[in-house]
This record gives C-alpha cells, sequence and structure tokens, in this order.
C-alpha cells in the first residue's frame, strides 16, 4: 500500500502523465527491493483505485484505457517490431541473404524482452519474409518469397484487427523507436 501510494502520488502530482508507463514490476521491485508478488499488488492496487491500466505484454499505463491511447499505440511489440523489419527489408536496408541481428541484438534495440522478439521473428517466418538456418540464425528472404504487400497487410489486418493496422503497401517503415520511447519508465 505505501508503494502504491507512492506512484499514486506522482500520478496526482503530474510527474506521470496520462498515458505514461508506470514503473514496471521489475523497476518496482529494484528500486524499492520488494517481492514479485508485492510489486504485482502495486499495480493492482492501482488499477482498483482507478489510476491505470495494464496492457498484457506491454505494460501498466496511467489513466482509463478507452481514453488515454489511441489503438494503435496498443498494437503488440511484436507485431511493431515484425512490420519495422519488414519494411526494412523491403526498403534494401536488410539485403536479402543477410542475417538479421541477433534475438539479444533485437532485444536491446527495440527495449523488449525475449519472448517479444521471438514472437516478432516467428510471425516473420510465417509471412515469408526471414527464414530460419538452425544454429547460424535467421537471414532475410530472397525477393522472389516476399509476401505480396498486400497479401502482408491483410495477415496483419486479420491477426489484429484492421483498426491497428499501420504498415500498408507502399509506406514506409513505421517509426517504431518513437512509439516505444513513450512507454519507457519515467527514471
Amino acid at each position: 500500500m505505501q508503494i502504491a501510494d507512492v506512484v499514486a502520488g506522482l500520478i496526482s502530482g503530474g510527474s506521470l502523465g496520462s498515458g505514461e508507463a508506470v514503473p514496471s514490476e521489475a523497476e518496482l521491485r529494484r528500486r524499492y527491493r520488494i517481492a514479485a508478488v508485492t510489486a504485482r499488488r502495486v499495480h493492482r492496487e492501482l488499477r482498483e483505485r482507478g489510476l491505470v491500466f495494464t496492457v498484457a505484454g506491454e505494460g501498466t499505463f496511467v489513466g482509463r484505457q478507452d481514453d488515454t491511447l489511441p489503438a494503435s499505440h496498443l498494437t503488440p511489440r511484436y507485431q511493431v517490431i515484425a512490420q519495422d523489419l519488414a519494411a526494412r527489408i523491403r526498403a534494401g536496408e536488410i539485403a536479402p541473404g543477410r542475417r538479421i541481428s541477433s534475438q539479444v541484438a533485437l532485444r536491446k534495440r527495440y527495449g523488449v524482452g525475449l519472448g517479444t522478439v521471438r514472437h516478432a521473428m516467428s510471425m516473420l517466418r510465417e509471412a515469408g519474409w526471414v527464414s530460419a538456418r538452425g544454429a547460424k540464425g535467421t537471414f532475410a528472404a530472397a525477393t522472389d518469397q516476399w509476401p505480396d504487400p498486400e497479401v502482408w497487410h491483410k495477415m496483419i489486418a486479420v491477426t489484429f484487427g484492421a483498426g491497428v493496422v499501420e504498415d500498408a503497401p507502399g509506406d514506409g517503415p513505421p517509426d517504431v523507436r518513437a512509439g516505444m520511447t513513450q512507454r519507457a519508465v519515467p527514471r
């Protein structure tokens, strides 16, 4: 309760504004030297007070979900990463046959967990943007193996709902880092 009161004070004092990420459970554990279950209780208490909402796999944010973030900001990070990498392959930044950065490097680049990177890579493999070569890594597919842009667009639309698709055929790569820094935990 004491830590929930501290975070609630940051919200009421304006240090954490509407739509901003509140400290993650991991950050709460480090900052206050508390157990994981206690950190979870902090978030639950803040949700019960109506101060925050949680998006699975994304984090906990100030405000009410319906009023705070547009649907495009609630796009799962693995989808945003997959769209960014596909756009980089399509633009030639990652040449066909070239090795994609390691999962650890992608994790650091995008500021996400390993599971999120794995999910993004799985989506790219399924679509045909990349192929895995065992222990050698994952490589950009040859241009004749790329999905048709309209098929890629429809795949994302069907999987995640047409209202959250930002990678229409012919569009440039999404600004992934801008969307992610917006969610960064304030220090």
